[in-house]
């Protein structure tokens, strides 16, 4: 019995191996077909431990450990199958499927070559590996399977779609758009196809027939985050920013870990002007991806736009930290906060860095040449602006900043023509407009200074500087009265604005309202009292009407609070009414000193010169005061004085005659050329000339005065009262004009008291003689 069992116990072995290995690769077959997949492993296990070379059992178990996602033991299996069996097509096949799951594409690919040495009918492996190929980068490669695979199965829709996939991938997107055709008439309800044709439409630019794919795409599957993502961006190509924005929202929404989706999202935002909400975007995405040197410069950009030039330049420097040679943009951002914050060698250094990385920037040259004409180089930012406009003549701002160099280089016509165009480009741009006016006024254009002052006003009627600007272009045209009542209205706008009432004052002292224009420096005096130019201006005034001694006091005091060139031009003529001419080329030396192109210090000072023995040098001063100023008709006038002291009237009326060629309104220039006349003895001509002065500007005090005088000296002795009256109107300090009508009175027996009183009068205001004029008729 024991011998039995013991053959028994032998022979059971042989006769179970022969049929277990077989129950278990069934059993295993059987649980592989109800996915099973781990118990399908451990049956082709088990028989591999009954017969280790079962090629069956091998190859199952690969296949099961590779639908558990255990390539590389799948990969063990078909290689001990291969080493079974050497031409087993599906073991080289599948084991390149398991190498392209743990991304080993060149492994997959050779595999995949193998395979199709005895499977060469297979559609399927020369597709998969086409997506190796793809995954190498083996573009052209791909293309090539694919199109083998397609000759196999002609009506695969994967095919072709995959094969547009390696199309697009290698650039040729006009081929995949035919091969997504093709898909979708197989598949025409496939969201993916329209999702791939809208990325290739997109990518060739075809923004309206990619927008239509992602609409389909997304009405097919409205949970495609990727179609809301990237239709955003192509409406972002169309400029339809806000469009983008509802569909960066959805994307978010339905994927809110989609890559850059708030950066997209940020560049929207700031391309419709919601500047703080780009920021906020920004921010998520620099949490996301902090060493991104573009979202910083967005965001310095985005805080740039706001205002907030502190932090936009903390952005800015971080992005160059992070990216030194990246992002030129930064450093074109940074040179205008550079500029902005006066740091112009700062702002030179950022733009030279991005005209060396692209030398067609318009604006790294519109921003060196600003710099460069705040530092004085005027001559090399013009050229600077100059290449800018060339590289972009569409852009306002240059052209306003090219006519701001032009204007300091005294190309005062050409900066008109550059503000001119700044306008035409941008019909709004005020300050343009605010330039040309002073521009226009220099070159004594003030009717066309005061359209411009005008349109200012049109566009921002509470605009304290244009009603400034207007007032003062009124005033340069003579039309004090106009500029009165511009400064007016600005002072109804801002009654604090002490600017106005300096400007209404001189102004009023034009029109010889002494008193009034003594009451507005007196307010300015009251809102501020340590204006300097309140005090330097009632000092010019006192001058006007003889109180030199008063106007050395306030002019000195306005110095003494602050010096300018203005004060010091004040001091230098007031000291020219003592008869001190030196101690008025000293005033007027330090008038240069604060701005050595002044033309007035150059003219003035001449005309003191004139007065002392150094009288060739006056010569000299007109010609710089020229040179700085060609168009100031003063230059003449100031040097027919400057001749007429020097006893040379025939000459001094010529420079007279130029100023009224240049400017026929200028009142002064008449009434000089009469006084040279009257003294040639040319009578008519002189009467004429003061008639006209006072045409031109009937508060020309002097004009009355002179025309008075001459009429004395006709004996139109009525005539003569009347124009002393007149003159008296226009300054009750013109102790001139007393004394002149108190003489003609006093020889009338019914005008003697009041004869006398004007003597009085005129002696009171500081006129000696009138005291020897009462002595010997008055008493």
């Amino acid at each position: 019995m024991g011998k039995l069992l013991l053959i028994l116990s032998l022979i059971l072995p042989i006769w179970a191996n022969a049929q277990t290995t077989a129950s278990y690769i069934q059993a295993g077959n059987a649980k592989d077909k109800v996915k099973n997949y781990n118990g399908a492993i451990q049956d082709y296990t088990h028989a591999l431990q009954l017969d280790s070379t079962n090629v069956n059992a091998v190859f199952y178990r690969a296949n099961s450990r590779t639908n558990t996602g255990d390539f590389a033991g799948a990969i063990a299996d078909y290689t001990q199958t291969i080493r079974l069996k050497s031409d087993k097509g599906e073991a080289y096949y599948y084991r390149a499927n398991a190498h392209s799951n743990l991304q080993h594409y060149e492994d997959a690919v050779k595999d995949y070559t193998t395979a199709l040495r005895y499977l060469p009918n297979n559609a399927d492996i020369y597709h998969y590996r086409a997506n190796a190929k793809s995954n190498l980068k083996d573009f052209i490669g791909a293309v090539d399977d694919f199109n083998k695979a397609i000759q196999l199965k002609p009506n695969n829709a994967d095919l072709y779609t995959y094969r547009g996939v390696a199309k697009s991938n290698m650039g040729d997107n006009a081929g995949a758009i035919l091969d997504y055709d093709r898909a979708i008439k197989f598949k025409p309800n496939s969201s993916e196809l329209y999702y791939y044709r809208a990325n290739a439409k997109a990518t060739l630019k075809n923004y309206n027939g990619s927008i239509l794919d992602f609409d389909k795409a997304i009405a097919l599957n409205p949970r495609n985050a990727e179609a809301f993502y990237y239709r955003g961006n192509a409406k972002v190509n169309m400029g339809n920013n806000q469009g983008a924005i509802n569909d960066y929202n959805q994307a978010m929404r339905l994927n809110p870990k989609l890559s850059e989706l708030n950066h997209y999202l940020a560049n929207a935002k700031i391309n419709v002007a919601d500047n703080r909400g780009a920021i906020v975007e920004y921010t998520k995405a620099i949490t996301q991806n902090p060493n991104n040197a573009e979202l910083y410069v967005r965001r310095g950009v985005a805080r740039l736009n706001i205002g907030d030039k502190v932090n936009a330049l903390a952005d800015l420097n971080k992005a160059i930290q992070l990216s030194p040679d990246g992002y030129p943009e930064a450093y074109r951002a940074r040179a205008g906060i550079r500029y902005d914050n006066k740091d112009y060698e700062g702002a030179i250094d950022d733009a030279d860095f991005v005209i060396k990385s692209n030398d067609k920037d318009d604006g790294a040259f519109a921003i060196r040449g600003n710099s460069k004409a705040e530092l004085k180089d005027t001559v090399n930012a013009l050229s600077d602006l100059n290449t800018a406009i060339e590289l972009n003549n569409r852009n306002s701002y240059t052209y306003y900043s090219r006519g701001n160099v032009k204007r300091d280089l005294k190309d005062l016509r050409g900066a008109v023509e550059d503000y001119t165009r700044a306008i035409e480009l941008r019909p709004d741009y005020m300050d343009a407009y605010l330039e040309r006016g002073n521009v226009r006024a220099r070159l004594r254009n003030f009717a066309g200074a005061a359209q411009d002052y005008q349109r200012v006003l049109d566009n921002s009627p509470r605009s304290e500087e244009a009603y400034l600007k207007l007032g003062n272009a009124r005033a340069l045209f003579r039309d004090y009265q106009g500029a009165i009542d511009t400064y007016n209205l600005g002072i109804k706008i801002n009654p604090k604005n002490t600017a106005f009432f300096i400007k209404r004052g001189v102004a009023k002292s034009k029109l010889g309202d002494t008193q009034g224009a003594a009451r507005d420096f007196n307010q300015v005096l009251r809102i501020d009292t340590g204006s300097a130019e309140a005090y330097q201006n009632r000092g010019n005034l006192k001058a006007g009407y003889g109180d030199f001694e008063g106007a050395l006091a306030d002019i000195n005091k306005a110095i003494s609070q602050r010096q300018s060139e203005e004060a010091y031009l004040f001091l230098g003529n007031a000291k020219a009414g003592l008869n001190d001419h030196l101690g008025a080329i000293d005033a007027y030396n330090k008038a240069l000193d604060i701005n050595t192109n002044s033309a007035k210090a150059y003219y003035f000072r001449g005309l003191s010169k004139a007065y002392l023995p150094d009288s060739l040098s006056a010569m000299d001063d007109f010609k710089k005061a020229y040179e700085n100023d060609p168009q100031d008709e003063d230059v003449f006038v100031y040097r027919g004085l400057a001749k007429f002291a020097l006893q040379d009237s025939i000459n001094a009326i010529q420079e007279y005659n130029t100023a009224i060629d240049m400017n026929p309104n200028n009142s002064d220039a008449y009434l000089y050329r009469g006084v040279a006349k009257f003294k040639l003895q040319d009578y008519r001509g002189a009467m004429l000339d003061y008639t006209t002065a006072i045409q031109m500007n009937a508060a020309n005090k002097m004009a009355f005065l002179r025309r008075g005088e001459l009429k004395v000296q006709q004996r139109d002795s009525r005539g003569a009262i009347d124009d002393f009256t007149a003159a008296i109107a226009l300054d009750t300090r013109l102790r001139q004009a007393y004394y002149q009508r108190g003489m003609i009175r006093v020889q009338v027996s019914a005008e003697k008291i009041n004869g006398c009183m004007d003597l009085s009068k005129a002696g009171e205001l500081g006129l000696k003689e009138a005291y020897d004029a009462i002595r010997k008729y008055c008493n």
